[in-house]
Parts: structure tokens; C-alpha cells; sequence
């Protein structure tokens, strides 16, 4: 097997136990969502969120799966020319079927008669797909690791209820399915070794004694982590063995980049479009220029990326996400210095132009916008600069001057890469940010609430900044609006709404660094709301992403809340009182995507995003 993997990262953000430090370094995977349900082209809840009986799944759906044209091969070729240096497949999803020969008896399909596998159930025989991506992934220097769903829809052991969770038989079928799930893993570790194991569905969660409806436990996250350590002491485990709770080696946030870094290791998931598993009306794909610009983002803040692929029925992999791929492979032909092996920015702000990403002699300045000027201004650095250059010409050195708290940067007129150029700052030791640069802290909204209402038809928002530290010669900032279609913003400060969407005002220092505050706005046809982020927010949604189709919604204004989901469109899809400090809200009737939460009460109003899985 070959794997090329840089050194180990010195100087590490967070505390890497040494079998994590090649996970910490490669910083970029595949995720694939492959099953069953690939053939139906619906999704990967399909099972759930369109109420089939097991028994038509199962002889409708699952019994035609045949993956003839699977290519392990090039599936390999395809992420390692993209740069992603592991890659994580759904060996048994939450429908219940499993991608490989299970020899573990209970496994099987709703007759009680044949075992609920590729091999068994389906026509697709002589073929074992994990072994062929797992020796192709082996092959390309690519690591090989594996998804598991804790709860099982098809177990006989388990009724699937609202929508995605499953309820228990009994305590003895339960001890029973934890026993054979354990033996499931045990098989997959002894068979593919996989480098490792990803899971999820461990929604049936509490952290006290089973019941029936919420049956996987604390102990049972810890147990299970204990078991499969002892298998394999250089497995990785992530944090679904039982989220929230600490456990695992690393925390995975979902279709997000959080605003500030996790307290331990942590990598994002994301989808290409809105589905994890093939759906075959979905194009909605993002821009390569969105997802490799997450990637640098998550990065920036010490993460991983987990990038989804989706392979049709058939096992081809969509056009549209081979092309994303190609444009991965193209940024990082060039650019992978900048995320293998780097950990997060030094400064405490964000620069309007970019991300930075650093690693021990060099600081990366990624340039999603390239300056009109000619000139790039970053905070000074306390650490001797050495030489400059862009990553893409590592022969030509660049002209900069080093004072008054930044280094300015001479670069060309034309920007290298139209997604993210890379300007390298070479220096001794690892970087490290000096404090004596001007940048702008905060920005807020002027008026006694936080929150404001504007209306489309000329509302206004008068905003200000305070810029730091306070002997700055000129306390000015430059403002701008991220989308002027939606908003415009007067040099003043006065912000203007246009039409419906979301728009973010950027403040940027005009003595200094160019280092930037940014506030979000959400504009609709009724009212402008300002989303600030405070650590004590007077509504809270969770969970968010919302899996089961309960959305638990908390508040302490001491008022009734008028809630609102929007859709994509704007479209009101859920409207309800809040009376109380809590309140479980259905939202099983909708699609899974993202949504707009509208909270009114006491004369304030917020909004804040939703996923629904």
C-alpha cells in the first residue's frame, strides 16, 4: 500500500493522539453515500420520508439494485486527483442494508428468511464493492474508512416512528441488536480494516437508562468505543458513537462551518447539492468556487472537510459531481501545500479578501478577492519574514514593506486563480499574529434594541463600527454590502434594503490591515431582521440540524413567539404560537433542505437558519 502523506504537523491547534496525526494532516475526504436507495434515485431517506412498507422497499427497491458498473478504480483516481486523501463509504446505512457479506443471522430481510445483504438479496453476486474500493483506495494513497448507521430501520428488533427513529421491541432485543451490531463491526474491521469509523443515526439517544423509544445510551457510546478499540487500538471513531457527550476522537458538525473553532478536532460534511444519497431531480449543485472556498474556510479555522459523492444505482458517479471534482483536482494541483498539514489562522479576525492557513515557516494568504491596487495588506506578523511569493510561482519573489503594524504586498495586476489565489509568507518558526494592527472589532446596529425591521420599499438600518486599538491615526472604515442587488450601504454607514435575501455588511479598516467586522442581514418582503451572534441567544432551535422530525425550540423572553418557517423560496411552509419556555414543533412534512426560521415576539424579531436532514 502506498500513502503520501506530509510530515507530521508541528505545533498542533489542538491535543492529536498519534493515530490522528495523518487524519489532522490530510484535512480533505470523500464521503460517499451508496445503498439501496441509490436505485430508487430519492435519497437516502427514502424508506422513511415516503412511508414504504418494508416488504415493497424491499422487492421494489432493494432487490433491483445492481451496481454493475461500480468502478472501485476510478472512484480512487477520482478523489486523489481532487486531493481528498480519505475516503469514508456507507457500509450499512438506516434502511438496514449492508454493503458486504454479513455472516451475523439477524441481518435480515423482512421474510426472516434471507440475509439483508448485497450478495444475498440482490442479483449483484460475485463482487465485493468494499474490497475493491478498499484495495483501490490502498492503491491511490487514499485511506479507507467506513460509515455505520447505530439504528437499523429493517431490524426485526426495531419499528421505525417518527419518520427516523426507531423504537425497541423489548430490553432483550435490544441487548440483542447491540450484540449482533457489535458483531457487524467486528466483521467490517476484521474484513476491511477500515482507518475509520464513521457513524451516525445514534439519535435514539439519552444519557440515563434505556427506554423503548430512546434505547442507545451513554454507556452504550462508551462501551461501543471500548469494544472497537480493543479490535483495533489505531481506529478512529467520530463523535456519533453518541454526540454531544465528548466522546469519540473527533466532533462533526453537518452542511456548516462553525464561526469560531470547536474545543477539540472536528471535520464538516457537506453535500455537492442538497442530498446525501442520489436524487435524481436534484441539480441544485453548488459552484466549485463555493466548495473549494469551504474548504480553505474550514481549514482556516483547524477542520476537516468531508466532501459527499452520491453514485447513481448503477454505480456511476453523476456527471455534474465529476466535473466539481476536476475543479478540486485543478485548484489543488497547485495549491494542496496551502491545506495539507496546515493548521488554522493565526489572527483572531477575518480578513474581507480571504482566509489564512498556517504551517511551521509559512503563513498562506488566500486571496478569494484579489486587490484592485496591486497591493495586499495582512497584520504583521511577530516572526522575521523571510521571502514572499504566490504559490503559484515560487521563483519570483514579491516587493513588500513591513510597518505601522502590517506587511504590505506588492502583487500583480492579474489574480493567478479566479477561485482562491495563494500568497505565501515565508518566516521563521510558526506565525504568529503581533497585536499592533488596526482592525475593526465590531459592528452594530445604532438604536436602543439589537434587533431591527426595515422593509424592502427604502428601510434603512444605520450601522457603526469600532476600529481598534484606540490611538489609530484615521478611525474610518470603507462599508460594503456582499450582494448590492438586495442592499446598498452609503459611506455613512446607512443601509438601505432593495429586495428579498440575505446580504452581509462588511466594515473595513481604511489605516491598517484591511482586516474587516461583518454583520449579517436577512431582508424579506414583510421585514430587514439583523442576526447578531451573542453567546446567550434569547430563542434556540435544536437540534439543528433537525434528524427526526422534532424540532425542539427554547426561549426566555417571558412572551408569546410567533414562529414562521420559510422555505428556499421564501414560501411560508409552518406557522405556530409559542406559549412557554419550550415547545416540540413537528416538521416531518418537510423536505429535507434548508429553511428560515422567523421568530417574532415583544415588538423584536430574529431569524436563524434550519437544516432538515
Amino acid at each position: 500500500m502506498v500513502f503520501l502523506f506530509l510530515p507530521r504537523a508541528v505545533n498542533a491547534q489542538y491535543s492529536i493522539p498519534s493515530k490522528m496525526a495523518w487524519w489532522y494532516e490530510a484535512r480533505f475526504g470523500m464521503f460517499m453515500h451508496f445503498g439501496s436507495y441509490s436505485y430508487l434515485g430519492h435519497g437516502e431517506w427514502a424508506f422513511a420520508t415516503e412511508s414504504w412498507t418494508k416488504e415493497n422497499y424491499q422487492t421494489q427497491v432493494t432487490a433491483n439494485f445492481n451496481p454493475v458498473q461500480f468502478d472501485a478504480g476510478e472512484i480512487a483516481r477520482l478523489a486523489k486527483r481532487a486531493g481528498m486523501r480519505y475516503l469514508v463509504i456507507t457500509a450499512k446505512h438506516h434502511e438496514g442494508f449492508c454493503m458486504w457479506q454479513t455472516a451475523v443471522q439477524s441481518f435480515k430481510d423482512y421474510t426472516g428468511t434471507t440475509l439483508f445483504d448485497l450478495p444475498d438479496f440482490t442479483a449483484f453476486k460475485t463482487r465485493d464493492i468494499l474490497k475493491e474500493l478498499r484495495d483501490s483506495c490502498e492503491a491511490n494513497g487514499v485511506r479507507f474508512c467506513l460509515y455505520y448507521s447505530i439504528l437499523d430501520w429493517n431490524h426485526p428488533s426495531q419499528t421505525i416512528y417518527k419518520q427516523n427513529y426507531s423504537t425497541m421491541a423489548g430490553m432483550d432485543a435490544r441487548a440483542d441488536y447491540i450484540n449482533d451490531m457489535k458483531a457487524q463491526l467486528g466483521e467490517l474491521i476484521e474484513q476491511y480494516h477500515p482507518h475509520i469509523l464513521w457513524f451516525d443515526g445514534d439519535w435514539t439517544y439519552n444519557s440515563g437508562a434505556p427506554t423503548l423509544s430512546s434505547w442507545w445510551t451513554k454507556n452504550d457510546g462508551v462501551a461501543l468505543y471500548d469494544t472497537l478499540i480493543k479490535i483495533d487500538s489505531n481506529l478512529v471513531v467520530n463523535e456519533r458513537i453518541f454526540r454531544g457527550a465528548g466522546l469519540g476522537d473527533y466532533e462533526c458538525p453537518e452542511q456548516k462551518v462553525p464561526s469560531t473553532p470547536p474545543e477539540r478536532p472536528w471535520e464538516t460534511c457537506q453535500t455537492m447539492n442538497n442530498s446525501w444519497g442520489y436524487a435524481s431531480w436534484d441539480n441544485n449543485y453548488k459552484t466549485p468556487r463555493t466548495l473549494i472556498r469551504q474548504l480553505v474556510d474550514v481549514v482556516s479555522k483547524d477542520g476537516n472537510y468531508l466532501l459527499n459523492v452520491g453514485p447513481k444505482g448503477d454505480g456511476t458517479i453523476p456527471d455534474p459531481t465529476v466535473s466539481i471534482l476536476n475543479s478540486f483536482a485543478d485548484w489543488m494541483n497547485i495549491y494542496s501545500e496551502s491545506i495539507y498539514g496546515t493548521t488554522r489562522t493565526p489572527y483572531n479576525t477575518t480578513p474581507a479578501w480571504g482566509r489564512f492557513t498556517k504551517k511551521e515557516g509559512k503563513l498562506y494568504a488566500h486571496l478569494f478577492t484579489w486587490p484592485e491596487n496591486g497591493l495586499l495588506k495582512i497584520p504583521s506578523l511577530t516572526n522575521t519574514v523571510c521571502k514572499i511569493y504566490l504559490l503559484n510561482d515560487t521563483s519570483t519573489t514579491l516587493n513588500y514593506t513591513d510597518s505601522l503594524g502590517y506587511i504590505c504586498i506588492s502583487v500583480p495586476a492579474e489574480a493567478p486563480d479566479a477561485i482562491n489565489s495563494v500568497v505565501v509568507i515565508r518566516v521563521t518558526g510558526l506565525p504568529a499574529a503581533s497585536t499592533q494592527y488596526i482592525k475593526v472589532t465590531q459592528i452594530i446596529v445604532e438604536g436602543e434594541n439589537v434587533s431591527k425591521t426595515i422593509t424592502t420599499s427604502g428601510g434603512t438600518l444605520q450601522m457603526s463600527a469600532t476600529v481598534t486599538p484606540s490611538d489609530v491615526t484615521d478611525k474610518t472604515v470603507t462599508w460594503s454590502v456582499s450582494d448590492t442587488t438586495i442592499g446598498t450601504i452609503s459611506g455613512e454607514g446607512l443601509l438601505t434594503a432593495r429586495k428579498d435575501g440575505n446580504v452581509t455588511v462588511i466594515a473595513t479598516a481604511n489605516d491598517g490591515s484591511d482586516i474587516c467586522g461583518s454583520l449579517e442581514i436577512a431582508i424579506s418582503s414583510q421585514s430587514a431582521l439583523v442576526k447578531k451572534t451573542v453567546k446567550d441567544k434569547p430563542v434556540v432551535l435544536f437540534p439543528n440540524p433537525v434528524h427526526n422530525g422534532i424540532l425542539n425550540i427554547s426561549q426566555n423572553l417571558g412572551s408569546t413567539v410567533d414562529i414562521a418557517i420559510l422555505n428556499i423560496h421564501g414560501q411560508q411552509v409552518v406557522t405556530r404560537k409559542m406559549n412557554g419556555e419550550h415547545i416540540a414543533l413537528n416538521v416531518s412534512g418537510l423536505t429535507p433542505g434548508i429553511y428560515t426560521v422567523k421568530l417574532s415576539a415583544g415588538g423584536k424579531e430574529d431569524i436563524q437558519r434550519l437544516i432538515r436532514n
